[in-house]
């Protein structure tokens, strides 16, 4: 590169997936889209500069897509339990809950 080239910076940061999922809620086809074309590149000009986008742009667009189909709370569930519960038939044994705690703190998760 000679001396007289102007070099320029592009600082690129680090988003977490949930905002990534978050800035594609509104409209995923056009960021699963933009992320298909950003991988192919432009073949017509090999001056102008290219970006690549991973995969999981789009696997976090269709991950947006798919969330609000699936239900906050499953009701079928919640019956389920509710009804062992009263009935005096819902039995957790300890081992299980102490497994899941441990499974929950290996990956940060505050019980």
């Amino acid at each position: 590169m000679e001396a007289t080239e102007a070099v320029s910076a592009m600082k690129i940061d680090e988003k977490s997936p949930l905002t990534v999922v978050n800035s594609v809620k509104t409209d995923p086809a056009a960021a699963a889209s933009a992320g298909s074309q950003a991988q192919r590149g432009t073949t017509a000009d090999a001056s102008k500069d290219t970006v690549e986008l991973s995969s999981d742009v789009q696997r976090y667009a269709k991950a947006a897509e798919a969330l609000p189909k699936v239900p906050e709370i499953r009701t079928e569930r919640v019956a389920e339990l509710k009804a062992a519960i009263k009935a005096g038939e819902y039995n957790v044994k300890a081992r299980d809950v102490a497994e899941k705690m441990l499974m929950a703190m290996k990956k940060g998760i505050v019980v």
